[in-house]
């Protein structure tokens, strides 16, 4: 690369990993206590219009199963680790949910952070990028996994034209 592109658009080949990066994969964050509770499963189940999951929970039964959305009837509680060093931008790249064993209303469910891991681009269309992937792992009162969520999330070293 010449001194001048040097100059304009700075050392691309560089990479963006550090140490203090490195050393957070896999590192656990602070649990968070949610509880699967009737009331916002069927608020949410009125509102996508689920009529048979209505009809379950409504029912005798005392625990009916849930899909996999109720998870997210917390989300906004769920915090994604601070990657130290990661640039300030970013944007959401992808989500990803992992069923494993039944949900159930009632179910108090441990959630815990961690980043799982990070891919770097150097280069393209859009410039340098750093893909870190946050996951949360979702562990029910029995001490059963019941669900991981990932969301992968772009930062990008330096502003690009989006060309």
């Amino acid at each position: 690369m010449s001194d001048q592109a040097d100059a304009t658009t700075g050392d691309d080949d560089e990479s963006m990993v550090t140490p203090a990066m490195e050393a957070e994969i896999g590192r656990a964050g602070d649990p968070v206590q949610v509880t699967i509770t009737r009331e916002l499963v069927q608020r949410m189940a009125e509102a996508l219009d689920e009529p048979e999951l209505l009809a379950a929970l409504e029912g005798d039964e005392a625990a009916p199963e849930v899909p996999g959305w109720a998870l997210f009837v917390h989300f906004g509680r769920y915090r994604q680790r601070t990657l130290p060093d990661a640039p300030a931008r970013g944007l959401m790249a992808a989500d990803e949910l992992t069923l494993l064993a039944p949900i159930r209303v009632g179910d108090e469910l441990t959630v815990v952070p961690r980043v799982a891991g990070f891919n770097e681009r150097i280069g393209g269309r859009v410039g340098h990028a750093l893909f870190v992937d946050h996951e949360w792992t979702y562990t029910n009162q029995h001490g059963v996994v019941v669900a991981t969520t990932r969301r992968s999330v772009a930062h990008f070293k330096q502003k690009h034209s989006g060309e």
